[in-house]
């Protein structure tokens, strides 16, 4: 019997494939698949089982009433991108038990009021991508239809008899048409309506709609023309937005009937003013968005059960205190990118579910005490990109909770930070410092100085701050770090950092991002990585009070106990230090006595003292340096002289009282020569010079016989 049973669904199975139109791809499991055939009439004999019809992206141009015969199991029918440009009446009327209808991406432009005729099981119908300019009357003959999808069509505007009779649906979308008006009572007969989508139509103004559904909760006007709020809308309605459009106003009516208001949307704007309690009769509403509008301060009268508030990109100078309730709920405050200057000591007070603070690119300059006090639940808070330079006692005090801080982008090098920074921030997980170095040196001087630890440190970043060097007990502070990026940084590798390369050696910490630490300086070691170096590379440490404090001061020179009379030479090495790398160069420099003071300075060649001095000639012979009245005669027939004979040689004297320096010249492809010398403050000064033409050069010979030749012919002539 078994046997006998598995042959005739084996039998069934085989007939039911043998049925299937040649023209389809395949006719299994109830769905016949016909996409992208190039059909131009709908196929017959589809098998009686068939559950779905799949006949998208074909040359359809037109449906008939017969097309579709002895299916009555079929529910979805899909139909989109073809060339249907109109539905004629009773075309799909067969097909009794249809409940979802796809004729998007098709060139509709009339759809006859009777088309959907029999289809009183249709529960989705997709419009969408089509040339509808109205819609008429052909849903009157859907009245159990749920949803309608009439996006990005040409709808220029919505009659009062549109949807009559469709009062079971739920969703209607209308969503990026040309509709610029809508009749008060359009959605008057719609009780069950729950999702109302009109977003991108170029409509100005939508008041004195009717609502008699009890169950709506999304209405979407974003990236219209409205100048006002819509409404009045129903008490049920949760989520609103009207993000994008040119709303310059909340009036303390607006909402007064949205009880039930959760999220509410107003981002890209124009509100420059919010009445008094305009969203106090929102009780329910979490969470408010009001980014990029033109706002000075932050609304008055929030809802206690407010948890979000973003107001990014706005124009609010100061965090005022007592805008919170006691009992509010706030949770996560975002002012980004605004013009906040000051932050008063009370202005998060009472706000102890407070988790995350958002206050990038703003304009504060300190921090004073109490602004970060007594906060258990707050957990991130992000300070970068402003000109920060104080930071107060007890700006940051009990914050067991704090994980993240972020500081980054901070140029100010001229910061002060308060001893108890460190204990106030020592439950953090993540610190980012990357391009702050008035913050990033701070900090690293106070581990040094106060000996704090982090146990609950995992990552932080030092990027770009002009380190040249880290305390060694930073190791010690970081007891469980995983990642301490150093990129960008002008290191000298030299026994101070010996500690950090015997940590690189034998830790798992990750110490960059993408390089890895590279030395700046001594000379010897340059451009090479840190963990590379060899013990007997990391030379002493110079001289200096501060840890990162930039180049060093010039050493003074004392000459006490020397004679003066008499010319005194003394090789004192001057270090450079470059504010990019690092690098240490020595350069001697000569110094000359002076008899008034006892000092040693540096002077040319005509303040040297030749008294009871020889000096060589220009001849080679030693000669009696003469003086009368303590200066040399000058013979200025004799120099003029010099002058006309270097002038004639082609040479150049040079400057008197000025020592030559020396230049180095390179030849560049184009026959040019750029030569350059370093100057006594590092700078280089270059100059281009242009090839020399030998005045006996071939091409000048042959210029001056074919002159030659030219006169004569002139004078014969």
């Amino acid at each position: 019997m078994d046997f006998y049973f598995a042959a005739v669904v084996v039998l069934a199975s085989a007939l039911t494939v043998l049925s299937c139109p040649p023209q389809c791809q395949s006719c299994s499991r109830g769905t016949a698949d016909c996409r992208s055939k190039g059909l131009r009439d709908i196929p017959g004999k589809f098998p009686s089982d068939t559950v779905t019809i799949d006949l998208t992206e074909n040359q359809l141009t037109d449906i008939q009433q017969s097309d579709f015969q002895g299916l009555p199991n079929v529910q979805n029918l899909r139909l989109s991108r073809n060339g249907l440009s109109a539905i004629t009446p009773r075309a799909f009327k067969n097909l009794e038990q249809l409940m979802s209808l796809d004729l998007s991406l098709n060139p509709i432009t009339r759809i006859h009021d009777k088309a959907f005729e029999g289809l009183s099981h249709l529960r989705s119908l997709t419009l969408t991508n089509t040339k509808l300019r109205r819609i008429g009357k052909p849903f009157n003959e859907i009245p159990n239809i749920s949803s309608l999808y009439l996006g990005y069509n040409q709808l220029e505007q919505i009659e009062e008899d549109d949807f009559e009779m469709t009062t079971r649906v739920r969703s209607i979308d209308l969503s990026v048409n040309r509709i610029q008006s809508i009749h008060p009572r359009a959605f008057e007969n719609l009780p069950y309506l729950r999702y109302l989508i009109l977003k991108n139509n170029p409509i100005v103004e939508a008041k004195g709609l009717r609502f008699s559904s009890s169950m709506l909760q999304l209405v979407d006007f974003s990236q219209c023309e409205l100048k006002s709020v819509p409404g009045p809308l129903p008490s049920s309605v949760a989520d609103l937005r009207l993000s994008n459009n040119k709303i310059t106003k909340i009036m303390a009516t607006d909402f007064e009937n949205n009880t039930n208001l959760q999220l509410l949307t107003l981002n890209e704007n124009m509100i420059s003013d919010v009445e008094y309690m305009a969203f106090a009769t929102t009780s329910n509403l979490q969470e408010l968005w009001l980014n990029n509008n033109k706002l000075t301060m932050i609304p008055r009268g929030l809802p206690i059960a407010l948890e979000k508030l973003y107001m990014d990109q706005n124009e609010v100078h100061d965090i005022e205190s007592g805008l919170f309730g006691k009992n509010a709920s706030l949770e996560t405050l975002s002012l980004n990118m605004n013009a906040v200057r000051q932050i008063l000591s009370n202005s998060f007070s009472g706000l102890q579910n407070l988790s995350t603070i958002y206050l990038k690119g703003n304009n504060i300059q300190e921090l004073v005490s109490g602004t970060f006090t007594d906060m258990s639940s707050l957990k991130e808070i992000d300070l970068s990109n402003n000109p920060l330079k104080r930071i107060q006692s007890k700006a940051f005090k009990d914050l067991p909770s704090l994980h993240d801080l972020q500081m980054s982008y901070q140029e100010q090098s001229d910061v002060t930070v308060a001893d108890d920074f460190l204990p106030g921030i020592q439950n953090a997980k993540f610190l980012q410092f990357m391009n702050s170095p008035g913050m990033a040196k701070n900090f690293l001087k106070l581990i040094e100085k106060t000996r704090v630890t982090f146990p609950s440190i995992k990552v932080i970043n030092l990027e770009y701050n002009e380190l040249n060097t880290l305390p060694s007990n930073l190791k010690n502070a970081l007891v469980n770090l995983e990642m301490m990026t150093l990129d960008g940084n002008p290191l000298q590798c030299d026994r101070r950092l010996l500690w950090l390369w015997e940590w690189m050696k034998v830790s798992s910490v990750k110490f960059y991002s993408f390089e890895a630490p590279t030395c700046a300086g001594p000379t010897e070691v340059k451009d090479r990585k840190l963990q590379s170096l060899l013990v007997s590379e990391f030379t002493d440490a110079p001289e200096t009070t501060e840890t990162n404090s930039g180049p060093p001061a010039k050493p003074e020179v004392s000459t006490q106990g020397r004679k003066t009379t008499g010319r005194q030479q003394d090789n004192t090495v001057k270090q450079d230090t470059d504010s990019t790398t690092g690098e240490v160069t020595a350069k001697q420099e000569r110094v000359q006595g002076s008899k008034a003071n006892g000092e040693i300075k540096s002077t040319g060649n005509s303040a040297r003292k030749t008294t009871g001095k020889k000096q060589k000639g220009p001849s080679g012979k030693k000669k009696q340096n003469k003086q009368k009245n303590g200066k040399k005669k000058r013979n200025p027939k004799k120099n003029t002289k010099n002058r006309k004979r270097n002038k004639k040689n082609g040479k150049k004297g040079a400057k008197r009282g000025k020592r030559k320096i020396p230049r180095k010249c390179t030849k560049l492809p184009t026959g040019e020569r750029r030569c350059c010398r370093r100057l006594k403050n590092g700078t280089e000064r270059c100059r281009t010079l242009k090839p020399r033409v030998r005045k006996n050069s071939l091409r000048n010979r042959k210029l001056r016989r074919t002159r030659k030749r030219n006169t004569r012919a002139r004078k014969t002539a």
